[in-house]
């Protein structure tokens, strides 16, 4: 079959099939480590990554749908801004199940290191500030969609 869809919506479908096959893999480390443990609960960052992997894959997705009324393609195309923000979240994973491989630490910013704290910067302006950018040009671009005009 062959279909025909927005870039940046096959960038966002190829992300979110990554979140996915992650939060059934992490869904079972979870499991797994929730019966091995004497509380009945898995370690901090098992379930952070499992929360994650569930969380970004319709998060990414969607943006992937609200960049397909992005109205900047010629300055700045918006499979670009899918793409930074899936890799981000892909490395933000990534130190979630590193961290609960480790076991070591629950909270990673109580005392923060030199890598977290680059981190945060890195999830800012990699997925924070691209998402906020693709939700605004859909709202630019729906806006005058809108019944009615409100306002």
């Amino acid at each position: 079959m062959n279909y025909s869809l927005p870039d940046a919506l096959y960038v966002a479908l190829f992300f979110s099939a990554i979140y996915f096959a992650a939060a059934l893999l992490t869904g079972i480390w979870k499991w797994r480590a929730m019966l091995a443990s004497s509380n009945g609960m898995a370690h901090s960052y098992v379930d952070i990554a499992h929360h994650a992997a569930l969380h970004y894959g319709p998060f990414i997705l969607l943006a992937g749908v609200l960049a397909a009324f992005w109205p900047f393609e010629a300055t700045l195309p918006a499979w670009a801004l899918i793409a930074a923000m899936g890799v981000t979240m892909v490395l933000s994973l990534s130190r979630y199940i590193s961290l609960g491989m480790r076991g070591t630490i629950t909270n990673q910013l109580h005392k923060p290191t030199g890598s977290a704290r680059i981190g945060l910067v890195f999830f800012f302006f990699g997925s924070a500030l691209p998402g906020l950018l693709i939700a605004l040009g859909a709202l630019i671009a729906l806006w005058a969609k809108l019944p009615g005009m409100p306002l």
